[in-house]
Order: structure tokens, then C-alpha cells, then sequence
């Protein structure tokens, strides 16, 4: 039978997520099954991923490496016709189980143009998601983009704490206010386009909030100011955190962000510096942004080593994060906003990507929120400890 050009088709079902392969898995097309892998993987959460490979034609060792590994890991492969089913039993030496039965309840999404498409999410310094395998460059008008967004965040905050301003996102609408109130987390995308496109790149800005009944600001920040413990609180997603350097009002400590799906690790190192600004007795704000931030590559290999600074994937190459506490209505409610750069997503895939990066960005800063509060209830150290008064923006 003639070789085919490989081509990819995602189904997605309630219990089970299939991707189906075309054609012929050669060294290339096995970077490209690896790569749609990767950015699919976030789509599957708790279903049990399918490999369906009855329409492969021809694989070559790559392909086969590709595989063996991918059943190893558990996932199950589908071989539906003679020729598949020949060069599946020689890849895994056994012969398979009868073939499976078609079914109709899979929703199929055609990208067989996924070839360098990335997911993208607004990370809060706590979650990442996969990177492309092609490498990136941060070029001089990204990061001249991104400046001018931190200006303009900054900016915001200055008008909520400004007299008669709306100090918190909470209050602007009072069905959120309500939600959050009766212990809902809200998270929600930031007005405007979201991500928004910079020249080489895609700034993704989000926002959360929680009420945190029975609490006050300090017994928060001795948790969110404790980063050698981020390790603890932020598992599985930080594995290694620590302090630099920390007074009253400014902080740098370091953190190691790794992400495991299906087969695939990623990781970021990243240093931040941080300064906490205490309005009054009972409002404060916080600012965290990298200073360094580089990817991770062979995580956990020999081989592991850093990317230089502004090069690699590109999934994220800088962040900035703003908090928000106050102390009213017998508890703490705390704000987040998470604002991330990344490479750009090309344009023939966005359609596609567009939801993922939407979703992760929305389950990332959701589940911070969720490991923050955990975090603090089960502090056994809670202290009184008040922080300083500062008043002003750097």
C-alpha cells in the first residue's frame, strides 16, 4: 500500500478522547503526533486518552518508539484493519484484543494543520500548560509591548485605590459581589481581548477573587508571603520554591513550576521580586513580577539544562501579578490578577487553541485561589503579624 502524508482528526467524547492518526508515522510525523499530543493533552483531564491507528499505512522506528511508549503509559491503542493490526503486534510483540467497535458518540475536530501550534495560557505563576517544539525568540517590541500593558495595569490600580474608586473587582457588579460573598470563586477574563496580540507575542490577563470568612489580612499573607513553603501549598505544580531575600515591604524568592500531562513535562525556573503596600487598617495590594524566567528543557533528564532567558518555547516569557486584600464583612476577600506573556499562536490554528488557553487560563488562577485558602486554613502557625504602611506604586 503507498504511503500516505500523515494527518491528525481529535474526538472528543464524555468518557474517553481519541485521537486518530492518517497516513504514514515517519520521523517527522512523529514530532508532529508528539507536539498535537502535547497540546491537546489539556483537553483530556480525567478520560482515558485512545490512540486509533487503524488508517496508518507505515511506521518507521520513530514512530514505533512513539508508541511503545505512549502504551506503556496507559493509554489504549486502537487497530482497526489488517495492516494496522500487523504493525501494531510487531511493535508490541503480543497480539491485540479484537477490534474495537465503531461508535458514534465522538465529536471529531479535523487538524491535520496542527504543526505548530502552541496552547498558550495565562499562567498565575503556579500552573503551566505545554509548549510547541519549535523554538522562540522575545524580540525587542514584544517586550516594548509589554511594558506599555504593565503601565497600563498599574495604572488601573492607581484609580481603584485613588479616592472614590472602586477598590475591588468584587463590588463593579453586584451579582459577582453576591457570588463571591456566599463563597463562590469567580474568575473572568479581563476586559478587552483576551489574549490580547502584541508584535510577536500574546499578552493573556485574567482575574479572580474569593471571601475568606473568619480570617484576617495577616494570617492571608503569612501564607503568601511564606515561599519556601510554596512547595507545599502549590503542589503538584511548584516543586521547588525559596526565599532570597525579605523586609517589611519587599520580597525575592524563586520557584521551580513544572507541568505534568500525559507524557509530556514542562517546567519554568523563575525569580520574582514582590512589594506589599498596606493602604490602611484594612486594605492592602501586592505586586510580584519576574525578573528571570527561563524554561526548563530534558526536565529530570541528565541532559536537563536551562534555555538562555527569551529563547525556547516560548510559552511564557514574563509575568506579573497583582493582589488584592481586604477586610470587611467578617472575613478577607482576595483578589488576583494573573497577566502572562507568551509567543503568539499561528493564525490557522487559533480556532482550535483558542479554547484551551481559555480554559487553562480559567482552572489556573481557580485553583490557585483553591490551594490558597487551603493553605491558610491549615496553617498551624497563623500569626497577628501586621505589614507595613507604604503608599505608593514602583
Amino acid at each position: 500500500m503507498r504511503n500516505q502524508v500523515l494527518d491528525y482528526y481529535l474526538h472528543d467524547g464524555p468518557t474517553e478522547f481519541r485521537i486518530e492518526v492518517v497516513g504514514t508515522i515517519d520521523d517527522e510525523g512523529a514530532r508532529r503526533l508528539e507536539q498535537v499530543w502535547r497540546t491537546a493533552g489539556s483537553l483530556i483531564g480525567e478520560r482515558r486518552p485512545i490512540f486509533d491507528i487503524s488508517l496508518v499505512t507505515g511506521i518507521d522506528e520513530q514512530g514505533r518508539a512513539l508508541l511503545l511508549g505512549w502504551h506503556r503509559e496507559g493509554a489504549r491503542l486502537i487497530a482497526n484493519s489488517r495492516t494496522s493490526r500487523a504493525l501494531a503486534e510487531s511493535i508490541f510483540g503480543a497480539a491485540l484484543s479484537e477490534p474495537a467497535p465503531k461508535t458514534r458518540r465522538w465529536l471529531p475536530f479535523r487538524i491535520g494543520f496542527f504543526k505548530s501550534a502552541a496552547s498558550l495560557p495565562c499562567l498565575l505563576a503556579v500552573l503551566l500548560l505545554t509548549s510547541t517544539a519549535n523554538a522562540a525568540s522575545l524580540k525587542p517590541e514584544t517586550v516594548a509591548a509589554w511594558d506599555d500593558y504593565v503601565a497600563t495595569a498599574k495604572a488601573a490600580l492607581v484609580q481603584r485605590i485613588r479616592p472614590g474608586g472602586c477598590y475591588l473587582w468584587t463590588f463593579e457588579k453586584a451579582d459577582r459581589a453576591a457570588q463571591v460573598r456566599t463563597g463562590q470563586i469567580v474568575v473572568a477574563s479581563a476586559p478587552g481581548p483576551n489574549p490580547k496580540k502584541v508584535p510577536g507575542g500574546l499578552i493573556h490577563h485574567w482575574m479572580g477573587a474569593i471571601f475568606l470568612p473568619g480570617l484576617t489580612i495577616e494570617q492571608v499573607l503569612e501564607v503568601t508571603r511564606d515561599y519556601d513553603r510554596y512547595k507545599d501549598y502549590y503542589q503538584p505544580a511548584v516543586t521547588e520554591s525559596k526565599t532570597v531575600a525579605r523586609d517589611d515591604a519587599n520580597d525575592q524568592f524563586s520557584m521551580r513550576m513544572v507541568n505534568k500531562m500525559f507524557f509530556v513535562t514542562t517546567a519554568l525556573d523563575a525569580e520574582y521580586e514582590s512589594i506589599h503596600v498596606r493602604l490602611d487598617e484594612h486594605r492592602m495590594y501586592s505586586i510580584a513580577r519576574t525578573t528571570h524566567l527561563q524554561e526548563v528543557e530534558d526536565v529530570g533528564q541528565a541532559s536537563e539544562h536551562r534555555a538562555p532567558e527569551g529563547q525556547g518555547g516560548g510559552y511564557i516569557w514574563k509575568l506579573f501579578n497583582i493582589a488584592r486584600l481586604e477586610q470587611r464583612d467578617g472575613g478577607v476577600y482576595l483578589e488576583m490578577e494573573a497577566i502572562a506573556l507568551s509567543r503568539d499562536i499561528p493564525a490557522a490554528a487559533r480556532f482550535f487553541v483558542d479554547p484551551i488557553v481559555r480554559r487553562v487560563s480559567h482552572n489556573s488562577i481557580l485553583i490557585s485561589l483553591e490551594q490558597t485558602e487551603h493553605a491558610v486554613r491549615e496553617n498551624p502557625a497563623l500569626s497577628a503579624k501586621r505589614a507595613p504602611v507604604v503608599s505608593e506604586i514602583h
